[in-house]
């Protein structure tokens, strides 16, 4: 009998402190990844030829890092990337001076656009009964940062293929050169913590860009842009 009790108080000692607050100082540091889509506005600055009238939705992927200074307040880093392409119609005309039928032509505004931001973060949590564990967490926080977009500049051609100039040839993508900028915005976010160190997480972003590119191209018409960009991820969190 005394076995059975000596043993039962050890498990009952391990679970309290397994389901304790969980927060701080309990566990400071919460690192993890998250997935998802991304929309952007139309990249405004350039000439209306290079800004397209619509725009792609792509994949979104981040690394985070959380810190947290008590209960209520959180220092958040952020490392992500998506794809910017923006769609739109040049009129065509050929060598002889003929109006051809407008076509496509695509702007690659960011192969890879790199953000890296820092955030602080106001928490409201939730407990379990009796306050044994910390459930959940929803966050709302402002982040500022640096970007960086990565493209090659590159320009690529077509053939128009149909009468009256069917070897006509015309500029069917645009690519616009690498840049640096800043970025800044807003975020909020549900964290559920389905074990006290392991959680699924979503986030909702709004922010803002402004890039300064090495494109020099037509009287560096493409140097400059600015642009919102809507992040919605899911992810995993672990803390320690």
């Amino acid at each position: 009998m005394k076995a059975f009790l000596l043993t039962a108080a050890t498990i009952l000692a391990f679970a309290g402190s397994m389901f304790a607050q969980n927060l701080p100082p309990d566990y400071r540091w919460e690192v993890g990844v998250n997935a998802g889509l991304s929309t952007f506005t139309r990249p405004l600055g350039p000439a209306d030829a290079y800004q397209g009238t619509r725009t792609n939705v792509s994949h979104d992927y981040s690394l985070r890092a959380n810190f947290f200074f008590n209960e209520h307040w959180m220092l958040s880093a952020d490392f992500g990337t998506r794809q910017w392409i923006s769609y739109g119609q040049w009129e065509q005309n050929d060598l002889l001076g003929r109006t051809l039928k407008p076509r496509d032509v695509t702007f690659l505004v960011a192969d890879y656009a790199i953000t890296e931001s820092f955030g602080m973060n106001y928490i409201i949590p939730f407990y379990t009964r009796y306050n044994t564990f910390n459930r959940a967490n929803i966050n709302f926080g402002a982040n500022i940062g640096l970007i960086n977009t990565i493209n090659d500049g590159s320009i690529s051609y077509s053939k128009y293929k149909v009468d009256p100039n069917p070897d006509f040839t015309y500029v069917s993508r645009y690519d616009y050169g690498y840049g640096i900028g800043t970025t800044w915005g807003l975020q909020m976010g549900f964290t559920y913590y389905i074990i006290p160190r392991l959680a699924v997480n979503l986030d909702l972003s709004m922010r803002y860009a402004s890039v300064h590119t090495n494109d020099t191209r037509y009287n560096h018409a493409n140097s400059n842009f600015h642009t919102l960009y809507f992040p919605e991820t899911l992810g995993l969190r672990f803390r320690f």
